[in-house]
């Protein structure tokens, strides 16, 4: 059981990597036919529009909050697995 535990918290450490990598591309503006700019963006994509459509950002003056809410959801969903797998273990 440890053994998922330790795989929810290094893909919750990669989740956040990748979504302070797109925050600060977002502010830097590289190109984006660079393949790592490309590929981040491939990435956090399918995890970020939901919530945009739902919170734009044109509704919150401007600034993007999705990294933050998929961030926060992907938290307490791995707190919620992690309770299960120690709850079942």
């Amino acid at each position: 059981m440890e053994t998922f535990v330790w795989l929810i918290h290094i893909a919750l450490d990669v989740l956040f990597v990748l979504l302070l990598a797109r925050c600060v591309i977002s502010w830097v503006r590289p190109s984006h036919y660079h393949p790592i700019v490309r590929w981040i963006e491939d990435v956090t994509d399918p995890l970020l529009r939901p919530v945009q459509r739902i919170l734009p950002p044109w509704k919150t003056w401007g600034i993007d909050f999705s990294p933050l809410i998929v961030f926060l959801l992907a938290n307490i969903l791995a707190r919620f697995l992690i309770g299960l797998l120690r709850g079942a273990g």
